[in-house]
């Protein structure tokens, strides 16, 4: 007999409760039943045999939100991997598996890979076409061997535009500035001039040509693209536009520079951050404003470098910072503040005019702790003898785990001493 303490009068058989026990434990353990109260009654449980039941069907709730789970890596195969195994199964190869496999070590910068593959064809009896060609090419180009690249590129019975593109662009990958001009020359001597050159291949020979200080070739180059209506084409002008304005700011050719801008009937955005990139170079400081104004004459779209450039040279315009507030003003409307090099831009263009509240207003905007920023704001507050503020700044920085400039440092130690 085991026996319960209840506060009550047992209940019926059909509404007492009941209970789980052990048979190693006494069901005297159990403190609280029903109501949660001590009971002062013996109660004789009656054990019977269950009845069988047929079980419920037990349903499982899938969690509403997924559980992340890592994805099973398996082992990839390489181009080696899969040349070896068709040599094993004695399974000749073709040019579409060829290309595939030249794409793929392509995409992962496979320099075994590729080495193979074209030892491979080699052996082969395949007799390559020119486009196939060009794809070996750009796989070595693409894997940094050059020295592969140039070899083929030598040996290939025909060539067409793709493949001295893909070489000239090669050599401007891999700085080899002077041999991506040289070929672009050659390239002329030997393809007819009359067909079709694939427009970004000026782009990297006006790179090549500024790189090597070469501003004849460069000028005769411009000329070509005249000739073949590049400039006119809509999709091609905005680039090579650029890159003849990029071009001549280097050799400090504005008056060039600006008649190309000034041919384009489309420019964009990136024709005019070309143009602001070097008036400001040249320290063309209110020459920068009014190409900011010009393009909002002329519904021209603003980006992080058009705003960062524009706001430096706000910096150095006698006009007690109004130039500033007017283009701190258009990043806010155009949803620019929140960027890094603006926030330090207008930090710096603010100290620079003494107005330590605005550029304070501007540092406590930030949404993170970007070194850059704190530090702009350290600067000012040293620029304008505000060293208590800097200091208790620096303290900021070191307990966020921001690090400081070494030259700010140096700067707070020496008026401390003094």
């Amino acid at each position: 007999m085991r026996t319960l303490e209840l506060v009550s009068p047992p209940s019926p058989a059909s509404l007492a409760p009941s209970f789980s026990y052990s048979a190693a434990r006494s069901v005297t353990d159990v403190r609280t039943v029903g109501n949660d109260v001590k009971t002062n009654f013996d109660v004789q449980l009656f054990l019977r045999r269950p009845k069988l039941q047929k079980p419920e069907p037990v349903v499982v709730i899938q969690p509403q939100n997924q559980i992340d789970r890592a994805p099973k890596s398996y082992p990839r195969c390489s181009t080696s991997d899969i040349l070896r195994l068709m040599d094993s199964l004695s399974l000749p190869i073709n040019e579409d598996l060829y290309t595939c496999l030249a794409k793929e070590s392509t995409s992962e910068c496979d320099q075994r890979g590729a080495y193979e593959l074209q030892v491979h064809i080699m052996n082969s009896s395949l007799r390559p076409r020119t486009a196939f060609l060009n794809r070996l090419l750009l796989m070595h180009v693409s894997c940094g061997r050059l020295d592969i690249t140039r070899h083929m590129f030598d040996k290939m019975p025909h060539r067409d535009f793709h493949s001295w593109a893909i070489v000239i662009l090669g050599c401007v990958e891999m700085c080899e500035y002077e041999d991506a001009a040289l070929l672009f020359v050659s390239m002329l001597k030997h393809q007819n001039v009359s067909s079709k050159i694939p427009p970004w291949i000026m782009g990297c020979v006006l790179k090549a040509c500024a790189m090597i200080r070469d501003l004849e070739l460069g000028r005769q180059v411009h000329g070509l693209c005249q000739k073949l209506g590049f400039i006119e084409e809509e999709e091609d002008s905005s680039y090579l536009s650029s890159s003849l304005i990029r071009f001549y700011g280097e050799f400090r050719c504005l008056e060039e520079a600006d008649l190309v801008l000034h041919q384009v009937s489309n420019a964009n955005t990136v024709v005019w951050a070309a143009k602001v990139s070097n008036d400001y170079r040249e320290g063309r400081f209110e020459e920068v404003i009014k190409d900011f104004i010009e393009m909002g004459k002329h519904g021209i779209k603003k980006n992080v470098l058009v705003f960062s450039s524009v706001l430096k040279a706000c910096s150095w315009v006698s006009d007690g910072g109004r130039s500033g507030r007017g283009v701190h003003a258009s990043t806010i409307k155009l949803g620019f503040e929140s960027d890094c090099s603006i926030r330090c831009r207008l930090i710096e263009m603010y100290g620079k005019y003494g107005k330590v509240e605005h550029a304070e207003k501007v540092f406590k905007s930030r949404t993170d702790d970007d070194t850059s920023v704190w530090n702009a704001m350290v600067a000012g507050y040293m620029q304008n003898g505000f060293y208590i503020e800097a200091i208790k700044l620096l303290y900021q920085m070191k307990a966020t785990g921001i690090k400081a400039h070494g030259m700010l440092l140096n700067e707070v130690n020496l008026k401390a001493n003094l």
